[in-house]
């Protein structure tokens, strides 16, 4: 029987219980996956990030954040004050919270959902979403949220997967994707059906123009797209400008 993805009503309760099954080795599996290529594409989306903050003491928002390694990374730029980390996988942030003490890195972890964010408006001076806007149930929702807390003239960045065009690599890599993914995580995590659910979800996740656009009815400005790993990742960068609340309303 072919794998189907969550219907709409189940997708949040899909994930979450999806998470929590892999979150012990799921740092492990992601470096196998990429090649340890996405903490390249982390650097570079917190270069963007941070890009647009010209102040020390600044405060980012790490939507989504797993085990906490970009949040960990954002924590680690001198301008970065407080850091804050959202996922609503309660063993993504146990293991977020163990590797922070390890680490010896005070970030705030808290157990909340990324379309309905804890937080006021202009709470923040960027905020970012690794990989985690294909798993809400609403992803125009996600990005206005973000853009809600987020102060003017700040950024939000949204690094995911992108849909590669490229001769020759692109069906290689939807051939990995669609095939050895699956393989790699029911060797690593004994888990092959979260692996099938991660290319799977691809299918339905919007191309990069796609996600520009949910940027623009954020009512976000000055959007770009850097396309990475020649199309396969797709970092998204916006900006809030001043007098956009009414837009996220």
């Amino acid at each position: 029987m072919s794998f189907q993805l969550p219907t709409k009503e189940h997708k949040a309760e899909y994930v979450e219980k999806q998470f929590d099954r892999i979150a012990s080795r799921y740092d492990l599996a992601n470096d196998a996956i990429s090649f340890g290529m996405h903490r390249l594409w982390k650097a570079r989306a917190i270069a963007e990030l941070c890009d647009g903050v010209n102040f020390e003491n600044a405060s980012f928002l790490d939507v989504c954040c797993g085990t906490g390694d970009l949040a960990l990374l954002v924590k680690r730029n001198p301008r970065a004050k407080h850091v804050t980390g959202l996922d609503f996988s309660e063993n993504m942030l146990a293991v977020a919270a163990r590797r922070s003490q390890k680490e010896v890195q005070s970030v705030e972890w808290i157990r909340g959902d990324a379309q309905a964010l804890p937080f006021a408006d202009d709470t923040f001076d960027g905020a970012i979403n690794s990989f985690g806007l294909r798993n809400l149930t609403d992803l125009q929702q996600g990005i206005n949220e973000m853009a809600r807390v987020v102060k003017p003239r700040c950024r939000v960045i949204n690094l995911d997967l992108g849909h590669s065009e490229v001769p020759l690599f692109a069906p290689v890599f939807a051939f990995f994707f669609a095939h050895i993914v699956p393989i790699i995580g029911e060797i690593l995590q004994k888990d092959k059906s979260a692996y099938t659910y991660l290319p799977a979800s691809l299918t339905t996740y919007p191309k990069p123009a796609g996600i520009t656009k949910i940027f623009q009815q954020a009512g976000l400005v000055d959007i770009k797209h850097i396309p990475l790993a020649l199309g396969s990742v797709a970092l998204h960068v916006g900006t809030v400008p001043e007098r956009s609340r009414s837009t996220n309303q």
